[in-house]
């Protein structure tokens, strides 16, 4: 399996990032070829779900030439210099469960001025160039990341899910010591990382009963939009803690937005805003989750969205 792919265009994308493209836009960039020896590739796990990461494959009988083995990195001379033997693969994920969330990345190209990929194949020595071109980052190479707030969102629900019927299958009672520790156990047995911060799915998120831990995580409620001073502002239905272990200190809290898209803001981005202006409109109450860091204003607490990557709500820009 590999974690890079070309598209028709020559962009050359990690598979986890032509999913957020796919999942963001439902655009499919098939066919994928290998950026450094351009043999076809066959996609898995981009435009469907299932259990393993996203990842290319080689369709049966085929093999990498000219010293490539899908992979980019320093090392590509000794490719070139060494046997043909079997080369070293890098998997991508047992289970479809995002691992680390990144930012947006712009997709590279190896393909020099002129090449459409129509020609012949690139021969040792390219494939060498090209392997030296592409960036080589450990993260994105080598596990599940995804820009998209709500594709980690996504995970954590049904990782809840399974956690729940895991407890239940065991006849554990719900409410009871023993079944809240079977749940933890499930819940947190699966790492995640948002950006360099290092977590547990089930300690990555935070809701209404405890005070917002002063860290970027993601942060969920329910409430309604409003449009304010060039913002969409979130109200929580509920009022959060301002200290730990109590009760008796609750504030509003409030995620807040920018109405106008930043230059250069994908077409997304743009639906998102429009999705909010609608949902200022409607009055519609919106469960939302974010991820950042909220700060204690003026007796409120108050979320500040950096990117539109980073908010969501179910049925966003549903299609």
């Amino acid at each position: 399996m590999s974690a890079l792919g070309m598209n028709a265009n020559g962009e050359v994308r990690t598979a986890s990032e032509f999913k957020d493209i796919f999942v963001d836009s439902a655009v499919s960039h098939e066919p994928y070829r290998c950026p450094f020896c351009e043999v076809p590739y066959e996609a898995r796990c981009i435009t469907t779900v299932c259990v393993k990461a996203p990842h290319f494959k080689l369709p049966a009988n085929t093999e990498h030439i000219n010293g490539c083995n899908g992979e980019a990195g320093s090392d590509a001379l000794i490719a070139i210099a060494g046997s043909p033997g079997k080369q070293r693969r890098t998997v991508v994920g047992e289970i479809e469960l995002p691992e680390v969330l990144i930012d947006r990345r712009k997709a590279q190209l190896v393909r020099r001025p002129g090449d459409d990929g129509t020609g012949p194949p690139p021969d040792a020595f390219e494939v060498a160039r090209r392997r030296k071109l592409i960036t080589s980052d450990e993260v994105t190479a080598s596990r599940f990341t995804t820009s998209l707030l709500g594709q980690i969102v996504d995970a954590y629900i049904r990782l809840r899910n399974d956690a729940r019927d895991t407890a239940l299958k065991a006849n554990l009672k719900s409410g009871t010591p023993e079944y809240n520790a079977k749940y933890s156990e499930v819940v947190n047995a699966h790492p995640l990382s948002l950006y360099k911060q290092k977590f547990t799915y089930g300690k990555a998120f935070q809701g209404k009963h405890l005070r917002p831990a002063g860290t970027e995580r993601v942060y969920n409620g329910r409430g309604v939009v409003r449009a304010e001073n060039g913002h969409f502002i979130i109200l929580d239905n509920e009022k959060w803690p301002t200290e730990v272990k109590t009760k008796d200190s609750l504030v509003p809290f409030e995620v807040v937005v920018r109405q106008a898209p930043v230059a250069g803001a994908p077409t997304s981005h743009l639906a998102i805003l429009k999705e909010l202006d609608g949902l200022a409109a409607s009055g519609k109450v919106v469960q939302w989750w974010a991820y950042g860091l909220p700060t204690l204003q003026a007796a409120k607490f108050e979320l500040i969205i950096d990117s539109l990557d980073h908010l969501y709500w179910p049925d966003q820009h549903k299609r």
